[in-house]
């Protein structure tokens, strides 16, 4: 019905249907389930329609395990969410991804990939892909060029980007037309209302920077707010549980996984010809991409489930030869790189420009080496295929979001994010570059140039997080297990459901945001049903 600004509603209170906090792609993708529906919807945002840095700071925490980008800028505080920065890649996660899987502790989903399938062809039409299908066969036919990957070890990947890439921007005038949705900007929720015995909850407080207060009160509530925010939600919500809601065997905010990415060197294709691909990423350098789709390289699933391996894919991205060498820079170089990252804005402070300036002093001769290379890049503009490897991390209870001393300007506590990666994930990364650096030359379609340093656990240097979170609230019919059913509501709890990546419990190696969007709309239609049957 309308955009209200929270800023000028102080002591309002708000009766609706169904309140959605969280303005992202599972937000916006519940919420356009429900226009033109009978039920009242709100739809609950921190932020407004432009990028403000007081509220973005909302997000600043710590990062106290593996290093990974800032908090403050990894997810985006808007609406929209981080779909107004995200590269646009969407693919669904595979039939083996939802399988208990023998040799992969805590794997398994409580719901098949065939029981998300219809929701992954309605997702399709939401993310605005060109149709619902991930077969390599008729891509490649179409756009791939004189490369084919295929082997009893390699399968090709399809991903589609989705165009365009804002899906606040995409849906804004939709959601403003819906007679029955009503959308809060400026809108923190700082407080969740429980009965006393925190088995329903009773209310939402939401507050402005500005001191502005106001309550929603619904039949259900569902948070939309991402992997680290559910999680910090969740576990501030005190009043009647000590330990947080939905909080009872200490599982929220565990199990939190990311995509570590890798440069691990470049494809020298084997004659021109294999040069201009499907499997090339062009221009990925700017938010979103000009492509409608590309391919990726992984292990073949007999392969995966035969050696008990995680999965991992690979795809080439076309980038300045600098650029690509300063991914595998070593420990000064690496250094350099992070400093000047921060320098530039690209990244905020995540608490380690200390370690970067150690690194840089006792490593000159390095990050000497690095700038050079920069410096020489920048005049040369040599172009390589860069191998971007993504890899599926595991479940792992010890990694996860807990709550820091610090408090953000509403009194809430900031997170700190101690993210672990179990020392067999490696094994899936090995493996596949193992396989590539024998089947591409076998089929004659050429060889890789690696180079890199690793770390003192043995991970490249060039590790970074993709800015995926997930599992902080994972999906299990077993409260024992879980923080969610497989309804994504919240286990020993009425009316409150958790939507997006924070309820996979495991992550495969494909972007989440394709299998949000899908879940998103499965949850729609269970809380269509439960208001139409409320017995139910």
């Amino acid at each position: 019905m309308s955009y209200r600004d929270a800023r000028l509603l102080h002591g309002e209170e708000i009766d609706v249907d169904v309140a959605v906090v969280g303005a992202g792609a599972a937000g916006i993708a519940l919420a356009m389930e429900f226009a033109g529906d009978h039920a009242r919807v709100a739809l609950i945002e921190s932020g407004d329609f432009t990028h403000r840095h007081t509220t973005q700071f909302l997000y600043l925490g710590e990062n106290v395990g593996r290093r990974n980008h800032s908090t403050a800028f990894s997810r985006f505080r808007r609406f929209g969410g981080s779909t107004t920065r995200w590269g646009g890649q969407c693919r669904p996660l595979d039939p083996v991804d939802f399988e208990d899987r023998a040799g992969i502790d805590d794997s398994g989903w409580p719901i098949s990939h065939a029981q998300l399938e219809p929701y992954y062809r309605r997702a399709y039409r939401f993310c605005k892909l060109c149709r619902y299908d991930f077969a390599p066969a008729g891509w490649l036919e179409s756009f791939g060029g004189d490369l084919r990957v295929s082997s009893d070890l390699l399968q090709t990947r399809i991903y589609q980007f989705s165009h365009p890439t804002d899906l606040g921007q995409a849906y804004r005038e939709n959601l403003r037309s819906a007679g029955n949705i009503d959308v809060y900007l400026n809108a923190n929720l700082v407080e969740i209302l429980t009965d006393p015995d925190a088995r329903r909850v009773t209310g939402l407080v939401l507050a402005s920077l500005n001191r502005a207060k106001l309550t929603v009160r619904a039949r259900h509530y569902v948070l939309a707010c991402g992997g680290i925010e559910n999680a910090r939600v969740l576990l501030a919500s005190t009043g009647a549980r000590p330990h947080g809601l939905g909080n009872d065997h200490d599982l929220v905010g565990r199990y939190f996984m990311d995509h570590p990415y890798f440069f691990p060197g470049f494809y020298q294709p084997a004659h021109p010809g294999l040069d201009k691909s499907l499997y090339v990423i062009e221009g990925y350098e700017q938010v979103g991409s000009r492509q409608k789709v590309h391919a990726a390289i992984s292990l073949s699933d007999r392969l995966l489930q035969q050696e008990r391996l995680n999965g991992a894919s690979v795809y080439l991205l076309r980038r300045p030869r600098y650029k690509a060498v300063a991914a595998y820079a070593s420990t000064g170089g690496g250094a350099l790189n992070n400093l000047l990252d921060v320098l530039r804005h690209r990244e905020h402070p995540d608490g380690r420009v200390g370690q970067d300036l150690r690194d840089l002093v006792r490593d000159l001769t390095n990050a000497g080496r690095t700038a050079w290379d920069r410096v020489r890049g920048v005049l040369q503009r040599d172009d390589v295929l860069a191998l971007r490897v993504v890899l599926e991390t595991t479940p792992c209870r010890d990694s996860r979001v807990t709550l820091g001393p610090r408090r953000d300007w509403f009194g809430m506590p900031r997170v700190r994010i101690d993210w672990r990666v179990n020392e067999a994930d490696k094994r899936g990364y090995e493996r596949l570059m193992a396989v590539l650096r024998s089947e591409l030359p076998r089929l004659g379609l050429g060889h890789l140039v690696e180079h890199g340093t690793y770390d003192a656990d043995g991970w490249p240097r060039s590790m970074a997080g993709g800015k995926h979170h997930m599992g902080t609230t994972r999906m299990h019919v077993d409260p024992a297990h879980g923080v969610v059913d497989a309804d994504c509501r919240v286990h020993g709890m009425d009316n409150l459901h958790v939507a997006g990546s924070s309820v996979f419990p495991t992550g495969g190696y494909a972007n989440p945001t394709f299998t949000i969007a899908a879940l998103a709309l499965r949850l729609a239609d269970k809380l269509k049903d439960r208001l139409n049957h409320p017995a139910a």
